[in-house]
């Protein structure tokens, strides 16, 4: 039993070491290509210009993709006999429309104020009682 396990290992050894001694080429090298392809092509994309100079909108290619959706069924079975999709589409009037702008509660799950210095106030400094204006330019 020792002789046969000891066989099966030597084996399995053996085999080990063939497998490993293929040589094969770079695996590495087509996703290094890649990787420097997909590099090159976001610094022409979103990379700084030179000389400052401004990018023209007509010199930006744009592609506009249409697909064709195909439906199994008609879609006019569905609706209405005299269905008009833009029925009333420019009826609203948008002065009169008033939007509302719902303050949400946002809980982070840890108090913040143990990471402030002592007697830290976000306020101080704001309020200008010699009448001047102050600007922060970034």
């Amino acid at each position: 039993m020792i002789r046969q396990s000891i066989l099966l290992i030597f084996a399995l050894f053996a085999l080990h070491v063939n497998a490993n001694n293929e040589t094969s080429e770079n695996p590495f090298s087509d996703y290094i290509s890649l990787e420097i392809e997909k590099l090159e092509l976001e610094q022409e994309l979103f990379g700084e210009t030179t000389n400052d100079e401004a990018v023209s909108i007509a010199s930006i290619d744009v592609y506009d993709l249409k697909e064709d959706v195909e439906l199994d069924f008609n879609t006019s079975d569905f609706l209405p006999e005299d269905f008009n999709a833009k029925a009333g589409m420019n009826d609203i009037d948008w002065s009169t429309v008033e939007l509302i702008e719902l303050e949400e509660d946002f809980d982070i799950g840890f108090d913040t104020s143990s990471y402030l210095p002592k007697g830290f106030n976000p306020y101080k400094g704001m309020t200008c009682t010699s009448g001047t204006e102050v600007t922060f330019h970034y």
